[in-house]
């Protein structure tokens, strides 16, 4: 994967692709709970019968439903920095237009998780 080779693929074109599953949102001061996501429109998305503004969020963490395994998606090991949580190590799987996906393993969390970054919360993405 080139480092600056950006798919054509947006944050909403990407959400849509989880369309009913449960997603977890996070925004400076903001913790919700998972939630089913409902529906993408052109600005934002329904959660749990609650609109929230993507592009203004830290993360979007997909889940995936304790029935159907993820799907093992492999990335490029990279160091990222965010505005939010400074730096972590994290796999790399794409770069859209205005976001990134990675996946990253947290303590506490039974398995990796797959995130969606916006690309006005990322300082920094370095090779490892």
């Amino acid at each position: 994967m080139s480092w600056l080779k950006t798919s054509r693929m947006n944050l909403m074109d990407r959400l849509t692709m989880h369309l009913k599953a449960e997603v977890a949102l996070q925004a400076e001061g903001f913790s919700g709970e998972p939630g089913v996501l409902q529906k993408v429109g052109k600005r934002f998305i329904r959660v749990n019968g609650l609109y929230y503004v993507p592009s203004t969020l830290q993360e979007i963490v997909l889940l995936h439903p304790n029935d159907k395994a993820p799907v093992k998606v492999e990335g490029e090991p990279a160091l990222i920095r965010t505005t939010y949580a400074g730096s972590f190590q994290a796999r790399l799987v794409r770069n859209g237009t205005d976001f990134i996906e990675i996946i990253v393993f947290r303590d506490g969390e039974e398995e990796d998780l797959t995130l969606l970054i916006p690309l006005n919360k990322i300082i920094s993405i370095e090779a490892t």
